[in-house]
């Protein structure tokens, strides 16, 4: 299961010994970890489709599948445009999971997944295909996989006492499983680490690219959501800590790959306006919160002041509605364009 270290946090997320625990116990439900007096194999592609098969159910079970037949097929469908390009020998399969807060992850074999939470937060098409592109990485690159055989075969003596204990029983077994936990947490405490994150943000983008999306946009959420991150004073998705990439360095890097890729020239689709249309009624926010997205169409004359005062109840909420929506707070509006905007229930 890739893990994104920061999705630790907030309402219904999972510790990472929780998430490893998950994962021992996929691992060992398809029989993909060392036995007694079996040599140490590294795991195939066919292990990754086992250990994702194993988990997604309890992946859905503990964030929930969101109810949006239309949202999801959305997603799903622009997921499969990118992966078309990603020269794949996975099947992949996109989920929208019921959470609040800003992430997305991936389980080996091909499992993807985004929260409510991410999709409010992007602002086009062009994002929704980096995001996809970067999760399409850490499966296609094994990046778990490599992990975790990194993990077992620097351990492999202890390993083999593990085997011994899974396969006595079931309380064994869970001592087994505490145990590669705990190997696997000092390995991935860090979360992927630097190297894998920049692969991800690099390889993505060009996925995202071949698809016939302006990897532009990739670059402009990451620097909008630096900025939501210190407004709100917490991390978010593959949080800008100091585990993963300098937040200056990663972005850097992003936009001269993006740079890079436009020069080759061809025609490039950003689709915020049908993005957006695709939210209308999504839920927002904690469900105490009992608020929702809306989506507004521009009208001449109308200021980020004006639709806050009007639509939102407050004037002041423009900082707000331009934060969301990914502009200046002075911002010129188009006619026609659409814009979200929070609202009750």
């Amino acid at each position: 299961m890739q893990w994104c270290a920061t999705c630790a946090g907030g309402s219904g997320g999972w510790s990472r010994r929780q998430f490893l625990l998950a994962l021992g116990q996929a691992s060992l439900a398809a029989g993909l970890l060392p036995r007694v007096g079996a040599a140490y194999t590294i795991m195939d592609e066919a292990g990754d489709v086992k250990i994702g098969r194993e988990a997604d159910p309890e992946i859905l079970k503990r964030f929930g599948y969101y109810d949006g037949p239309d949202l999801q097929n959305y997603v799903a469908q622009v997921g499969l445009r990118v992966a078309a390009t990603s020269d794949t020998r996975f099947s992949f399969q996109f989920k929208v999971v019921d959470q609040a807060y800003i992430n997305a992850m991936a389980l080996p074999g091909g499992f993807i997944y985004l929260t409510r939470g991410m999709l409010a937060e992007l602002n086009d098409e062009a994002q929704l295909a980096g995001i996809l592109g970067h999760e399409m990485t850490h499966v296609n690159s094994r990046h778990a996989a490599k992990l975790l055989t990194k993990a077992f075969g620097t351990q492999l003596a202890t390993l083999l006492g593990v085997g011994a204990a899974a396969a006595s029983g079931a309380g064994a077994a869970a001592t087994g499983i505490v145990m590669i936990s705990n190997h696997v947490t000092n390995y991935m405490l860090l979360g992927y680490g630097r190297d894998y994150e920049l692969e991800a943000d690099e390889v993505g983008l060009r996925y995202a690219h071949r698809a016939g999306y302006d990897p532009r946009r990739m670059v402009t959420f990451l620097r909008v959501l630096r900025r939501t991150e210190i407004l709100r004073g917490q991390s978010t998705y593959h949080g800008f800590e100091a585990t993963h990439p300098d937040t200056a360095l990663r972005i850097a890097k992003a936009d001269t790959m993006a740079t890079l890729l436009v020069a080759e020239g061809g025609a490039l689709e950003v689709k915020a306006d049908n993005y957006k249309a695709h939210l209308d009624r999504l839920r927002y926010g904690e469900a105490k919160d009992q608020q929702r997205l809306k989506v507004y169409t521009v009208k001449v004359g109308d200021t980020l002041g004006s639709i806050a005062r009007d639509e939102m109840g407050d004037e002041g909420r423009r900082f707000e509605l331009a934060t969301l929506n990914g502009l200046r707070d002075d911002a010129a509006l188009t006619p026609g364009s659409r814009l979200k905007l929070i609202v009750k229930q």
